[in-house]
């Protein structure tokens, strides 16, 4: 695991801050980086979940919108209710909101309900939308908890060490920042004022910096600067943000992101008005062979494939995370990944990996169609000759 510190400026240097960091911070059963970073693993959980209702922007800002309706769900009749009423969500509209209803009992009103009803109404498949919903929340709920406040302590603990003051207040639970793809090219040949009101240009709710990594600038802290801290895996990065602590800059909460693998941690340049610095935005971009669709509610881009515009599987993928596209109308994919090709007119044959149509009986254990004078051996799988008859 690798930590990286903004504010390595300080004596200690960045390697002894992440050590430090681990021994030294407040002290929390389990209140450590790793346990940090596996439960903000868990809240991107849902990417196979929310690959569905994120095919299309309406879908995945409806699930954007019902995870905040559970959030709220949660904290009025507790995550309990939020567990029970997504163990089952199904059904078509009525039948989802009967279902929280059940779940919350009275604690749930009519204006969260009425709230999700709205939500819900624009798309075609509210299960989709709610099942996306459910597994984001239910991941972020861990983070409002013991793990959530381990955050918040080990931020400000660092915050105090490199001289930019005490945590003072009471924070709100850690939220999702936007660590959408930011896509560049639209941002071409746009001037200025309009690149600056234009989302594709500057992320609203981003993770920022004045140089394009955690690492720190060596110039001076100051209370007004935000505390930041990255950890990097192969399982991918985790960016943390504690908002600034110097008088007049209120009492925000830590906002984060999970970047997993196989999409890229990266910076982005965004405007930075009236001023000659440059500024950057955290963005987990999609892997090559993708490009990025909406921003799904854990605050990261869903990617598409670029050959079928279809979601894109990050998770376990043995045949590759775009399958190819669709066949011609009567031709198939053998195994899925092959050459399109025509099945066999004979319904008795089959078909072996080759395209060639078969005589079952001629069909080894992995697809080959034996040629004459040959049979499939059950035990290699392979063709071997055919026996001699007896004399």
């Amino acid at each position: 695991m690798v930590m990286q510190l903004r504010g390595s400026w300080w004596f200690h240097g960045a390697a002894i801050a992440a050590a430090m960091l681990l021994l030294a911070s407040p002290a929390r059963a389990g209140c450590n980086p790793s346990d940090i970073f596996n439960a903000a693993k868990q809240t991107v959980g849902g990417l196979s979940s929310c690959a569905d209702a994120c095919a299309d922007g309406a879908g995945c800002a409806a699930a954007a919108a019902a995870t905040g309706v559970l959030t709220e769900v949660a904290g009025a009749a507790g995550q309990g209710a939020v567990n029970s009423f997504c163990s089952k969500v199904q059904g078509n509209l009525t039948q989802i909101l009967a279902q929280l209803q059940s779940a919350g009992g009275s604690k749930i009103g009519q204006g969260l309900l009425g709230e999700l009803a709205n939500v819900l109404s624009a798309v075609g498949s509210p299960a989709k939308v709610m099942q996306c919903a459910c597994s984001t929340e239910q991941g972020a709920g861990s983070l409002g908890s013991d793990i959530g406040q381990c955050m918040e302590d080990a931020l400000c603990w660092l915050q105090e060490e490199i001289g930019l003051g005490a945590c003072d207040c009471t924070r709100p639970p850690p939220r999702f920042a936007n660590c959408a793809a930011i896509d560049l090219k639209k941002c071409e040949g746009k001037d200025f004022l309009t690149r600056m009101h234009d989302p594709a240009c500057v992320a609203p709710g981003s993770i920022g910096h004045s140089i394009p990594s955690c690492q720190s600038t060596g110039s001076y802290m100051e209370p007004w600067q935000p505390t930041l801290a990255c950890t990097t895996t192969a399982e991918g990065t985790l960016i943390e943000q504690l908002p600034p602590s110097a008088e007049g800059t209120g009492c925000e909460g830590v906002q984060y992101c999970f970047c997993p693998s196989p999409m890229k941690a990266d910076w982005q340049e965004v405007p930075n008005p009236d001023s000659g610095d440059h500024r950057y935005a955290f963005a987990c971009e999609c892997p090559d062979g993708t490009h990025p669709g909406a921003m799904m509610p854990s605050g990261i881009s869903s990617c598409l494939c670029d050959n079928t515009n279809q979601p894109a599987n990050l998770g376990f993928a043995p045949f590759g995370m775009c399958p190819p596209p669709a066949c011609p109308t009567g031709q198939v994919r053998i195994g899925g990944i092959g050459d399109c090709i025509t099945p066999c007119a004979d319904p008795s044959q089959g078909m072996a990996f080759d395209g060639s149509c078969c005589n079952p009986a001629q069909m080894t254990s992995c697809g080959q169609c034996c040629p004459p004078d040959t049979i499939p051996d059950p035990k290699s799988g392979t063709c071997v000759p055919r026996p001699e008859p007896p004399k």
